[in-house]
């Protein structure tokens, strides 16, 4: 967590990550994008980095992944608002888990 004196309205993290389907026990490779609005702290990016990479070699099914990964975001800095989006692709079909906290995301125009 990094303390800002001057807050961004929204911040948006993008990464890929691994871990194991505890179904097939195949490595899972997925794209991860987080979205949250700061209040005050932000996500250093070897922190988030970390985050992720800490479910290689893990079992967990992706929608678990998502909610585990902004349980993590919303103790590390406290956002109003927070999405997390897992993407990925198995047997042909994409898949894309969404996990929200904090009400709907302001709209921009």
């Amino acid at each position: 967590m990094l303390k800002v004196s001057k807050s961004p309205s929204l911040v948006r993290l993008r990464t890929r990550g691994e871990s194991v389907c505890p179904i097939s026990k195949a490595v899972d490779a997925f794209e991860v994008s987080v979205e949250y609005i700061p209040r005050g702290a932000v996500l250093a990016i070897e922190e988030f980095k970390k985050m992720v990479d800490s479910y290689r070699g893990r079992e967990i099914l992706h929608e678990e992944l998502a909610v585990d990964l902004l349980e993590k975001v919303k103790v590390a800095v406290n956002p109003p608002y927070v999405k997390v989006t897992v993407k990925s692709y198995y047997i042909g079909v994409e898949i894309e888990v969404v996990a929200e906290s904090g009400g709907v995301q302001p709209v921009y125009i």
